[in-house]
């Protein structure tokens, strides 16, 4: 059974905004869209370096800030270069408007 830990509110994270959080040493952004929350592993799978820090564009995708590369918030997969590779994803819920994250 996968373990979900709470790491925010909903009202922590507004609509086009993301948040980084730790959880078992794994480095988790998550991104709030019209479509609602996903988690993401926080690192481009070009270079590295944490996405958390880029932004959220109105068709729901992270720009990671330094090499321009976007990633789906829903699947993590690549929607532009220079990433090649899609970043992992993890499941998220809400209960009484706080957020859940699993990262088994």
């Amino acid at each position: 059974m996968a373990k979900f830990v709470k790491v925010a509110h909903v009202d922590e994270i507004p609509l086009r905004r993301m948040k980084s959080f730790e959880i078992d040493l794994v480095n988790v952004v998550v991104c709030h869209t019209e479509e609602g929350f996903f988690a993401l592993e926080d690192k481009c799978s070009h270079d590295f370096a944490p996405i958390s820090t880029g932004r959220i564009d109105r068709k729901g995708q992270i720009v990671c800030p330094r090499h321009g590369a976007r990633f789906e918030c829903k699947t993590g997969n690549v929607t532009h270069p220079p990433a090649i590779v899609g970043i992992d994803t993890y499941a998220i819920k809400i209960e009484n408007d706080e957020i859940y994250i699993s990262i088994d």
